[in-house]
This record gives C-alpha cells, structure tokens and sequence, in this order.
C-alpha cells in the first residue's frame, strides 16, 4: 500500500515545486515589465525637471533601444556558457542597481545610465527559459504563458503607477520600480541551479561586430528620420552597421566552437527560422505602434480631425486594461498550441493582429469601434509573443537554450527597430501643421497590417508537428 500512494504524493510534491518556480519566474518577469512601462510617462516628463530639450529625451530613449539591441544576444550568450542562475542573479543585480540610483539620486547622467543598466531585463526570458527547459521540459510553454503574461499586464500596470505616483513630481515615478527590484532579486535566488554550462569562450571579434554592427544599424534607423535618411551620419551608420554584421555573421555560421559568438547555423532548422522571422515582422507590426497609438488617442478632433482629446493619464488607463487582454490570451497560448497546432496558433495571431489594424481604419471615428481593434491588437500581442518565445527553443540542443531564445529575442528587438523606423518615415511624409493627417494614419494601419500578414505567411512555414512531439 506504502508504494502505491508513494507516487501520487511525489507528483503533488512535484507540481509544486514546478508551480512555485514558474511563480518565481514571473515574479522577475514582473521587474521587466514595471521598468519597460515606467519609463513612458516619467522621460518626456523630464524637460523642466533636469532643463533639457525634447532631443536630449529622445536620446535616452535612443540610447535604451540600442542598449536592448546589444544586450540580448550578449546576455543569452553568456547564461549558455557560465549558467543560468548565475548569469540570472547578476543581470538581476544589475537592474536592481539601476532602479534604486534613479530612485534615489535622479539626474541627467544618473538617469541615462540606469537606462542602460534597465536594458539587462532582456535575459530575463531567455535565461529563464533554459533553467524551465533543463528543469522541467514539459511545462516549458505553460511557464512561458506565463511569463509573457505578467510582462503583459506589468507593461501596462508599470506606467500607470509611474503616471499616478510622479504627477506632481515625475522623478517620484521611479520608485514604483524598487519594491519589484527587490522582489525579483530575492527570487532569483529561490530558482534552481539547472544545466551544466558549456564553459565554451566567446570569441571577441565576432562579439565586437555584432555589437557595433547594431548599433550602427539602430541608431541609423532611430536617427534617419531626425537627420535625414540620406544625411552622412544616417548613410555611415547604417552602412557600417550593416557590413559589421554581414562580418559577423560570416564569422558565426561558418567557425567552429569557440571562434564563435553566437551558433547562427541553428537558422538551418526550419522551425527556428520561421520563427525568427515571423517574430521579426510581430514585432514591427505591433510594439513599434505603440507611439501611434499614443497620439491618436490624445489628438484633438476639433483640431486634428480625429482622435479623442484623452489625458495622459486616461491614455495609460485605457493602455493598462488594453494589458489585460494580452494577460488573457499569453495565459490561453500552451493550451492553444497543444489543441490547434503551432502554425495555427501563430497565423491567427499574425491575421488578428491584422485584423486589428482594420477594424481601427474603418471604425476610428468611434471611441467604441477604435478600442475593438486596439482590442483585437492586445489579444495578437499577447499570443505571439508568447508562442514565438515558446517555440524558440524547440529543436535546439537543452545547452543552447538561452542562445536560441536570445536569437528571438533580437528579431523582436530588430523588428521594432525597423517597424518604428518606417512608420516614423511615413509619419513625417504626411505632417501638415505639425500634426499627422489622417491620410497617414491610414498609411500607418496600411503598412502595419500587412506586416502583420507576412508575419502570418511565415508563421506557416513552420512544420508540422509529428504525433510523438506533443508537449505540455
């Protein structure tokens, strides 16, 4: 009788241990999403604070999405050689530092700094993802459901804090971040050790070429439209960027363990260059609306011709709730992948994201029929970028977990990028009174929305699953 209730109780035992690590995990993911959030309404808030002009502010703001470019692969590189946790704990550290010096002594260079130190959030996903993997692999999609939903609803939630605590004060803003700096770093060391780590070195010159490499090719793509797309800084950038990283990944296809950076020959896989793909074209297509999205809901129509006039304030409102969409459908993704298949699972994401965008040209005179595509743009956001994320690693080697999910995270990083560069060329291309005409607005659904349909079509290159590759 001893051996027959034996294993019922070690499965309990065992669903809790797994449940109380996935909780530790978004914990830490909840870190990332109160400082991607925060930071909205706090910087632009700044100029009077620290008397600077809104180029300086938007330098900051240039300065996070170059540091996020250069990080991810950085970070998921070194969790695969030195070990998860330890590289977790670090990069935890790292943030936490950066949330308390803004909190506590905030100016100019502390704040510039610890925008920087705030990009190490980047390894969080795919750091974590390789101890879920090692640890329990068949929960691996559930754990990154959730994850990617309290990223969602944190975004959401984190500059809605920001937004109430710092009206009167924006620098009072930055401490919405400590309690959750601290909360991630305790957990950080409640996860377990996982995997045993390569110890393979990384090579410096293929290193140094993909990070210059992206920098010129970001600030290139983030400048262009300030400088000028044929401007000589804007053409020496991108074109230095560009060649560094054809350098680079000449460098890390072909080289042989331990003259490589990263181990790009993984895109030979079917699986992980659709994927790497499609999350190139979400991310264009979604994050990079965000600022769009932002002025349409606060233009005002007796001046503008559309819009809804709606407060800063009532703007992040409406984003918080629109979070809890995404909340709802990254929690729904495992579930829908084991039932629907992967390649389903993401073409209805890339079509209702799509969707989305059209629902939004043809009802933006309603506030009602504007919110049901920013709605269907929500349930998109938080299916993607929790299927993509999932599927990353599947059919990797468990040692280049963290590589793998570091890869998908810099086409996302990279889509972005481009998505924003292009709807701020389109932007500036219908401006009359310093105000975007609804013409380019419908250019930007337009641009959007068929990004959003290429996303679909490479989706569907993903193969089949096979009957004996079901997971949980």
């Amino acid at each position: 009788m001893a051996s027959n209730t034996a294993p019922p109780a070690m499965a309990a035992t065992t669903r809790r241990t797994i449940a109380g690590m996935i909780l530790a995990m978004a914990l830490i993911e909840s870190l990332s999403g109160v400082t991607q959030g925060y930071l909205n309404p706090i910087l632009p808030a700044l100029g009077p604070v620290f008397q600077i002009d809104d180029p300086t502010i938007n330098g900051i703001f240039l300065i996070s999405n170059v540091s996020f470019a250069v990080l991810t692969p950085i970070i998921s590189r070194l969790g695969d050689s030195y070990g998860y946790r330890l590289v977790l704990r670090w990069s935890t550290g790292v943030v936490t530092l950066g949330v308390l010096q803004m909190a506590l002594w905030p100016s100019l260079w502390t704040v510039t700094l610890g925008v920087v130190m705030l990009t190490c959030v980047v390894g969080f996903i795919p750091l974590m993802m390789g101890i879920l993997r090692v640890s329990s692999p068949a929960h691996t999609r559930t754990g990154v459901s959730v994850m990617i939903g309290m990223l969602m609803i944190m975004v959401g939630a984190g500059g809605l804090l920001a937004g109430i605590v710092g009206v009167t004060d924006p620098t009072l803003g930055f401490w919405v971040a400590v309690p959750f700096a601290v909360v991630a770093l305790v957990c950080s060391f409640v996860l377990p050790d996982a995997g045993v780590p390569t110890r393979e070195g990384i090579a410096l010159r293929p290193l140094l070429a993909c990070s210059l490499g992206l920098i010129g090719f970001v600030v290139a793509l983030s400048m262009g439209p300030e400088w000028g797309w044929f401007d000589v800084r804007t053409l020496v950038a991108g074109v230095a960027g560009l060649a560094l990283l054809g350098y680079w990944a000449k460098r890390d296809y072909g080289s042989a363990a331990g003259k490589r950076f990263m181990d790009l020959r993984m895109l030979a896989n079917p699986r992980i260059r659709s994927i790497s793909v499609a999350t190139f074209f979400f991310g264009f297509a979604s994050i990079s609306y965000f600022g769009t999205n932002g002025i349409f809901l606060h233009s005002n129509p007796e001046k503008s011709g559309y819009g809804f006039g709606l407060s800063p304030l009532m703007i992040a409102i409406v984003l918080a709730l629109a979070s809890v969409l995404s909340l709802v459908s990254s929690l729904m993704t495992a579930r829908a992948l084991k039932l629907f298949g992967e390649r389903a699972t993401l073409v209805f994401a890339g079509l209702l994201l799509a969707g989305g965008f059209l629902v939004m040209m043809l009802a933006h005179g309603s506030f009602a029929g504007y919110c049901t595509g920013f709605a269907l743009f929500n349930l998109s956001l938080g299916m993607y970028q929790a299927g993509t994320r999932s599927l990353s690693v599947e059919g990797v080697p468990v040692e280049e977990t963290s590589t793998a999910a570091g890869l998908n995270e810099l086409a996302l990083s990279v889509g972005i990028a481009v998505g924003a560069a292009v709807v701020k060329l389109l932007s500036s291309a219908s401006v009359e009174s310093g105000r975007i005409t609804e013409t380019g607005l419908f250019t930007i659904w337009g641009a959007l929305a068929v990004a959003a349909l290429i996303a679909a079509a490479a989706s569907a290159g993903y193969p089949k699953r096979q009957p004996a590759e079901v997971t949980a």
